[in-house]
């Protein structure tokens, strides 16, 4: 009979190292599960910053082009000042001369 007390009682160790095998297998399943879900996540973070980046480029596209045209527009400005002050000193000569305030040549 003690070849029978040894079977049970290896049988009973055998079947103990099973039972944590598939608890093991069990957390190493949730552990795989959760892996996936993070994975997941950082996919869909990755994805909003590459539209994120790509709205920005577009931005500032647009941003060069505006400071491109105001370059162009301060120096139409520029000139449209010049010839405003020159236009108005014309005319102040004109004025003077008629009114005999400016000496003529």
């Amino acid at each position: 009979m003690p070849m029978d007390n040894v079977l049970a009682v290896k049988l009973e160790m055998l079947h103990g190292d099973v039972v944590e095998v598939k608890t093991a297998l069990n957390e190493l399943s949730k552990a795989i599960t959760k892996l996936a879900l993070v994975e997941q996540q950082q996919a869909q973070t990755a994805d909003a910053m590459e539209r994120a980046f790509k709205a920005i480029s577009r931005i500032e596209e647009r941003l060069t082009v505006l400071e491109h045209s105001a370059h162009k527009g301060s120096e139409t400005s520029a000139w449209v000042d010049r010839f405003i002050t020159a236009l108005v000193f014309a005319v102040l000569i004109f004025v003077g001369t008629k009114m005999g305030l400016v000496p003529q040549r």
